[in-house]
């Protein structure tokens, strides 16, 4: 029986879907003068661009979650909370709100991550010392393998407080960088 380079091992048909959870992709984190806005936030939302472009190009399951507070419906407020440009989700992309720290507090978020038991989550988005923090360590309780993509999570004004954020939840996920993302993502596979 011949074999076609275009037929793919039964084991590349099974392996489980990658996820990405994208957090506050929202233009508060990125417009200056604006309470949640630090310097370098640019350039994670650089970071996150890649990320989610890769994970688009190999069609990764991606999901959103927003922060909406109670005022955020009055003009301009809504206008900073809108997604920053270029991270925008796609229409077949799930968008979740919710007002408390963690994207898990949303029920209909939790329920969709339930499916991504047993696979690979990476995180990207702000911020993290309170965000990211609280929704990895609500991620590992329920039993997901969480990756933060450390370059594309926006810091926050303090290093020792980041410093201290990444202590802890090395403990719990793991840590890489975009770039080993991006390599990882190129290395063939035999």
């Amino acid at each position: 029986m011949q074999s076609s380079i275009l037929t793919r091992s039964p084991n590349l048909r099974s392996a489980p879907r990658r996820w990405l959870v994208c957090l506050d992709l929202q233009r508060d984190y990125v417009i200056p003068g604006r309470p949640r806005y630090t310097a370098g936030n640019a350039d994670v939302a650089s970071t996150c661009a890649r990320v989610l472009g890769l994970a688009r190009a190999q069609s990764w399951r991606i999901v959103h979650s927003q922060v909406r507070e109670e005022d955020s419906t009055a003009w301009p407020r809504e206008l900073f909370r809108a997604p920053i440009e270029g991270l925008r989700p796609l229409i077949t992309e799930p968008v979740f709100f919710r007002r408390e720290l963690s994207a898990f507090a949303n029920a209909g978020f939790a329920a969709e991550l339930r499916a991504a038991r047993g696979a690979e989550v990476y995180l990207i988005g702000f911020s993290l010392a309170d965000t990211c923090l609280a929704t990895a360590l609500a991620g590992v309780d329920e039993g997901l393998s969480l990756t933060l993509v450390d370059d594309a999570i926006g810091m926050g004004d303090e290093p020792a407080e980041a410093a201290a954020t990444r202590t802890v939840l090395r403990r719990f996920v793991q840590l890489q960088s975009s770039r080993r993302l991006e390599a990882h993502e190129l290395e063939p596979v035999f």
